[in-house]
């Protein structure tokens, strides 16, 4: 999972716009966890084909309500949590007191951030634009987060300023770093001291029990592991205190720091809205995943058969996640679910044969071309290996921008087994090629120039 960056401003400069405009545009799995805490909205999405967390702040005000104070603190906590922030402002009036203030907020945090000057498309626009280059923000950019004007170059300095590749580089580690993650009293703690075989984690009955992550290194049949038990998240209206907000940032950062995860879900509990959030946000964010279904000693066959049936027609969007029913309380299926993160893991990490990498994409293709795009084909020439973790490939050829978000599904899918990568999330990247005359005009013969007379005589 990529670098968090907060959308921070005033009121009504186009926070949100900008947001949905980021994780809009590009094919990706988005999940979106409104209201983790108050006026914080956090997504995963790709920009150019690279892994960011977008949160958007609630905007800050001079006013000394209660409510707005509320929203500085939870602005300042999203600066303090984030690896670099964008600063929205709005060129459609003139520069405000507020915008020096939180300018002085962002220098002080010592972290990187941008300017970005929205609303530039408007005529009264022009003559304020110059005034917010008085903040003297080394990358400034004029943009318009509703008509798009601008984004390519504001992207494309996201990728540059902000890497995506910012955390540390697991080779440099000997142990494998697993997340425990779900709900509250899903028995995330059970499951961590049944794998420790120690009460390492305070058990309760009391939903929220655990509230800082706790962090163990351990081995599992000669592998090196460094589990994590995250405190549950939990919906807006569930999230009141500070101690429980600090938590949902705590349960994200150990998310973006681990290499596999762990979602435990309650079996005794239908799956909820917040599960499906969650469970999507750890698909997107790249790393392996599997699914236990919890306290499965209190349900009967059918029940069984009738949450995973469930799981999987809501969880339709990514198929083939291991589902497992385990017992943290009885020690049931607690091992398994284990070797099966750490086996996921590990197949994330390898480097697959090229040349067979290539047969399954252009076997894939052959078999089911996508559709015409006006008169032309997109046509898939090569495929590359480009990365691992998660396992991404790029693909070569023409006119593949055009290919819909169902045939790329359709390809992922094609390639699971012959690639081994079922539970695994895949990076598909496409590039096309240059046509090296689009540059040189056509030019027509005489006789070409006179069959276009006719045909227009027609």
């Amino acid at each position: 999972m990529g670098p968090l960056i907060a959308i921070v401003g005033r009121p009504n400069v186009g926070k949100s716009s900008l947001f949905n405009k980021l994780i809009g545009e590009d094919i990706a799995l988005i999940a979106d966890l409104p209201g983790l805490t108050r006026d914080r909205n956090y997504s995963s999405c790709k920009i150019n084909n690279s892994d960011y967390i977008l949160v958007d702040t609630g905007g800050i005000t001079e006013s000394s309500s209660k409510f707005d104070k509320l929203i500085l603190t939870e602005t300042q906590k999203a600066i303090s949590d984030a690896d670099g922030m964008i600063f929205l402002v709005d060129s459609s009036s003139s520069i405000h007191k507020l915008d020096f203030k939180i300018n002085e907020i962002l220098r002080k945090s010592n972290k990187n951030y941008v300017l970005a000057i929205n609303k530039s498309e408007k005529k009264g626009s022009k003559n304020n634009i110059s005034e917010f280059y008085s903040l003297g923000v080394k990358n400034s950019f004029e943009i318009s987060a509703k008509n798009g004007l601008g984004m390519k170059d504001f992207k494309n300095s996201i990728n540059e300023i902000f890497p995506s590749r910012s955390e540390t580089d697991d080779n440099k580690k000997d142990f494998n770093q697993v997340g425990i993650l779900g709900k509250p009293n899903a028995g995330k703690s059970t499951y961590f001291n049944a794998i420790l075989k120690d009460k390492r984690s305070i058990v309760s009955s009391t939903p929220g029990t655990t509230r800082d992550a706790i962090s163990e290194l351990t081995s599992f049949k000669g592998v090196e592991l460094k589990i994590t038990d995250t405190a549950g998240l939990r919906k807006k209206s569930k999230v009141s205190d500070e101690i429980e907000k600090s938590s949902v940032n705590q349960a994200i950062k150990t998310m973006r720091a681990s290499e596999g995860i762990i979602y435990l879900i309650d079996g005794k509990e239908s799956i909820s809205d917040q599960d499906l959030h969650l469970i999507s946000l750890s698909i997107s964010s790249g790393k392996p995943l599997v699914i236990g279904i919890n306290k499965s000693e209190t349900l009967d066959k059918y029940e069984k058969t009738t949450i995973k049936r469930d799981l999987n027609r809501r969880l339709a969007f990514a198929k083939d996640l291991n589902i497992k029913y385990i017992s943290a309380k009885n020690k049931y299926g607690t091992s398994a679910l284990i070797s099966n993160i750490l086996s996921l893991i590990k197949k994330s990490k390898e480097v697959l044969n090229p040349k067979f990498v290539n047969k399954v994409f252009l076997d894939a293709y052959e078999k089911n071309p996508p559709p015409m795009i006006g008169r032309f084909r997109p046509k898939i020439k090569f495929v590359k290996n480009l990365d691992v973790q998660p396992p991404t490939f790029i693909i070569h050829g023409n006119k593949i921008e055009s290919l819909s978000k169902q045939y790329l599904k359709y390809l992922e899918n094609y390639i699971r087994n012959p690639l081994q990568l079922k539970g695994i999330p895949i990076k598909l990247v496409l590039k096309t090629a240059e046509n090296p005359y689009k540059t040189r005009k056509n030019k027509l013969t005489k006789r070409q120039l006179e069959k276009r007379k006719r045909i227009r005589r027609r």
